[in-house]
């Protein structure tokens, strides 16, 4: 079985928004989501590995997002989540997603996405510190955790989601650093029945997004 070490990356930008008439507007190619959403997605193109036949699989992942979140909303509560997944989330599901957050999300028992198809995704609530005078607007980080099956994909591509959430007024405004999902682990072939599987279930579950 041949195999090789790979690394791959998921890129989000940073968050540069104010919050106008009803919803918030991004500069940094973030869109609206539900009034009180910011959503980002991306592909990850596999298409030249699976072209050959092969797999890639998780060994370690690791989230990176340095910088300052802030806001000048009243209620300033943020949460953050990043989803990778094999298949992709149709923008109806990833409200229902939002609406979620702090209570679920995607591939947990209840949501609406597969467990194996969601490869990994990270959660974070943050807070304001009113205790900072120096720097209004701070929020801090008090819960978070990660999530997702890490499962071996056959997929030709990966859908990158991240999703914001925070309650805004006119006038308010939101920033939020960079973020980076770095996978590493391997491409690798598979035995072909393995393999015809692996796609077969990768078929039958894109039919199912809505």
């Amino acid at each position: 079985m041949e195999a090789r070490n790979e690394t791959i990356t998921a890129m989000f930008p940073p968050v540069n928004a104010s919050f106008v008439g009803a919803t918030w507007v991004d500069t940094n190619g973030y869109i609206e989501l539900g009034g009180d959403g910011l959503l980002f997605s991306s592909t990850i193109d596999l298409s030249g590995w699976t072209m050959k036949d092969f797999t890639f699989g998780i060994v370690k992942t690791l989230t990176q997002d340095p910088g300052v979140y802030s806001s000048t909303a009243v209620s300033a509560r943020t949460e953050v989540i990043e989803i990778i997944s094999d298949i992709p989330i149709s923008l109806a599901a990833l409200t229902v997603i939002k609406d979620n957050l702090g209570a679920s999300v995607p591939g947990m028992l209840g949501s609406a996405q597969d467990f194996m198809s969601i490869l990994y995704g990270q959660y974070r609530l943050y807070v304001p510190n009113a205790s900072l005078a120096a720097f209004p607007g701070f929020l801090q980080v008090i819960a978070g955790g990660s999530f997702g099956s890490k499962e071996p994909t056959a997929s030709s591509e990966l859908y990158c989601y991240r999703l914001i959430k925070c309650t805004g007024l006119a006038g308010d405004t939101l920033t939020a650093p960079a973020s980076r999902i770095g996978m590493f682990g391997a491409m690798f072939q598979e035995g072909d029945l393995e393999y015809m599987m692996r796609l077969k279930r990768s078929y039958e579950l894109q039919q199912l997004v809505n």
